[in-house]
């Protein structure tokens, strides 16, 4: 079992590999209705979807996600090696190949189990792998039968099979399947799809915490696909540029839906939707005023100049594509804290407090001339030191610092550095790190897990290192050694913490 997804993996690469060659080398052979104006586009597919799967398969066998992800990367494969034989062996060179009808055949129904994976039951099991409830099992074997129902009406159909038209259905013995029987069970199949996202919504109005993050992510790729569908929607059939490059928005937009699935199912940098949702809000938004702007301001100076000089301007229109450039930082300056009041970027952080230990006493006995000197070089350690493991200095107070790090272990380790580098100066420090939640206000980082870091640097002693639980967890597989510190009740903050010192890092190199 745990050789399965290595297989299925590797077969996919093999059929992916096997239909682009033979694709890339009929590239002169026109087909009757080129799927999107793009050959074997389903390789992107393919290999993200197989990729992903593979990963979920292997670390989390038991969630079904990854064997559904698995399976549509292996069908988005055998229809890719299907075009690219019944192309070369029907088109490219007709009786070079045996069995060109048979792969034929199968390219033109192989899409429906795909489609049925991925808009039904790939929705209705995210993210853990189990409906909602009971009562959804009705609509995935609806899903399944209507899937099924396509395939047979779709196999069995007499006439040239798709993108084949001196291609006649080997099996095409059966009744004529009207066009609008067809097209119902595709509305049906949709209907199933529409029902499978509303199994989201009831998840979502039942989640909390790390689980509707996951689902936020699952959002957030649908609204990423409605939106480049809606442009390419007006080009269908199409094969100009703009056609194509819509066609593309598309298929790039689909390839990252088992991206996202990944990030969610394995919780890798879960957060990361809400900074990605709060910065799609800031840049949709300053691109659709800037682009009505541009609309009016083009119309009303192109009306003034044809009143002028009799002709349209491209002079006029030029100008403003600068002005609109040129406009595109400050307009996002100004809509950015808006969006950060209505849609605050959150996000998973591993928070540093630091200061230094005695410093009124060093300022007595140094004198503000020499103390200023002393900072100015601790705050050069401190900054060279962020900069070394990741750092980002969010806030400077006096001999204080706030950074934060997307990764526990690195903020460790600044930690550490930073404590050795700072004694070779005659100081010494103390510091609290906490793996929390905090808020994007622009540079800015907010929220209650900021104030519980800064209460758990108050909380450590003359050159300590303390971290909080949620930050020993996220160090799981990281070598430290940790001193049990007791638990703490830290002022302004609810509940109690345990601490933790850290006594040894052999990870720090």
């Amino acid at each position: 079992m745990r050789l399965l997804p290595s297989i299925i993996l590797a077969l996919t690469g093999v059929f992916t590999a096997i239909g682009i060659a033979l694709l890339a080398v009929t590239l002169a052979v026109p087909l009757a209705a080129e799927d999107w104006g793009f050959r074997g586009f389903a390789a992107l597919f393919a290999i993200t979807f197989a990729t992903v799967g593979w990963v979920i398969a292997r670390r989390q066998p038991g969630n079904a996600l990854g064997w559904l992800l698995l399976a549509n990367g292996f069908l988005a494969a055998a229809g890719v090696f299907c075009q690219g034989y019944a192309v070369y062996g029907a088109l490219a060179h007709p009786g070079s190949l045996p069995g060109v009808v048979w792969l034929a055949w199968i390219y033109s129904w192989i899409w429906v189990p795909g489609a049925t994976i991925s808009g039904v039951h790939t929705l209705l099991l995210f993210p853990d792998g189990h409906l909602v409830g009971p009562r959804w099992r009705v609509v995935a074997w609806l899903g399944a039968l209507i899937g099924a129902f396509m395939v047979v009406g779709i196999a069995i159909t007499p006439g040239p099979l798709q993108n084949f038209a001196a291609l006649q259905n080997p099996l095409g013995a059966g009744p004529m399947i009207g066009p609008w029987v067809l097209a119902a069970s595709e509305g049906a199949l949709g209907a199933a799809v529409a029902a499978s996202a509303v199994s989201l919504v009831f998840r979502f109005r039942r989640s909390a915490g790390i689980a509707r993050q996951q689902l936020k992510w699952m959002a957030y790729m649908g609204v990423l696909l409605a939106i480049a569908f809606l442009p390419s929607s007006a080009f269908v059939g199409g094969t100009g540029l703009t056609a194509k490059l819509g066609q593309l928005a598309v298929i790039v937009a689909f390839a990252a839906v088992p991206v996202a699935i990944g990030v969610a199912v394995l919780r890798y940098r879960l957060y990361e939707v809400d900074l990605l949702i709060n910065r799609t809000a800031v840049y949709g938004s300053v691109t659709v005023l800037l682009a009505a702007l541009f609309a009016v301001a083009n119309i009303a100076l192109q009306r003034l100049a044809e009143s002028v000089t009799g002709q349209h301007s491209d002079l006029v229109t030029g100008g403003l594509v600068v002005g609109a450039a040129l406009s595109f930082g400050p307009m996002r300056r100004a809509v950015r804290p808006v969006v950060d009041r209505v849609l605050p970027g959150r996000v998973m952080l591993t928070l540093l407090f630091t200061d230094i230990v005695g410093s009124t006493e060093k300022i007595v006995e140094l004198g503000d001339v020499h103390w200023q000197a002393l900072l100015a070089r601790f705050r050069s350690t401190v900054r060279q030191e962020l900069a070394r493991n990741g750092g980002r200095e969010i806030n400077t107070a006096g001999d204080a610092f706030f950074a934060t790090f997307d990764r526990p272990t690195a903020g460790l380790r600044c930690a550490w550095a930073l404590r050795s580098a700072v004694h070779e100066l005659g100081l010494e420090t103390r510091t609290g790190l906490h793996l929390g939640e905090g808020e994007m206000r622009g540079e800015e980082v907010t929220g209650l897990a900021v104030h519980t870091a800064a209460r758990i640097m108050s909380a450590a002693g003359g050159g300590e290192i303390l971290i909080s639980d949620p930050l020993r967890t996220g160090l799981s597989e990281t070598v430290v050694t940790l001193a049990d510190r007791g638990v703490h009740e830290l002022k302004g903050i609810p509940g109690e913490w345990p601490l933790y010192s850290v006594e040894a890092f052999p990870g720090a190199g």
